[in-house]
């Protein structure tokens, strides 16, 4: 049982704004985790938001892959910022600089 509050705030992915790079910590339901796997994306994983529209987020997988998720699904997920380190090293690949 955690006690105090956390160092980083665990919040919903789907108020994730776009360029912004979030390490997935929890996805709430398995029908949702198996969608997810589906699309490259696991908890651990930090992605990296392309876009943003009212119903569909972009996300950048670590595969490199864009895929799109659905704002009502990415409720259920729950992120953390990333390390620092691992999002310039997300922007660095992006930008096609060799790490």
């Amino acid at each position: 049982m955690p006690t105090g509050p956390s160092p980083d705030p665990v919040r919903s992915l789907a108020a994730t704004r776009t360029g912004e790079a979030v390490l997935i910590r929890r996805i709430l339901f398995g029908t949702l985790r198996a969608l997810c796997t589906d699309l490259g994306v696991r908890e651990g994983d930090v992605v990296h938001c392309r876009a943003g529209t009212a119903s569909h987020l972009l996300l950048e997988t670590p595969a490199g892959r864009t895929v799109p998720l659905d704002r009502d699904w990415a409720r259920f997920i729950q992120v953390s910022a990333a390390v620092q380190r691992e999002a310039r090293r997300l922007h660095l690949e992006a930008d096609g600089a060799a790490v």
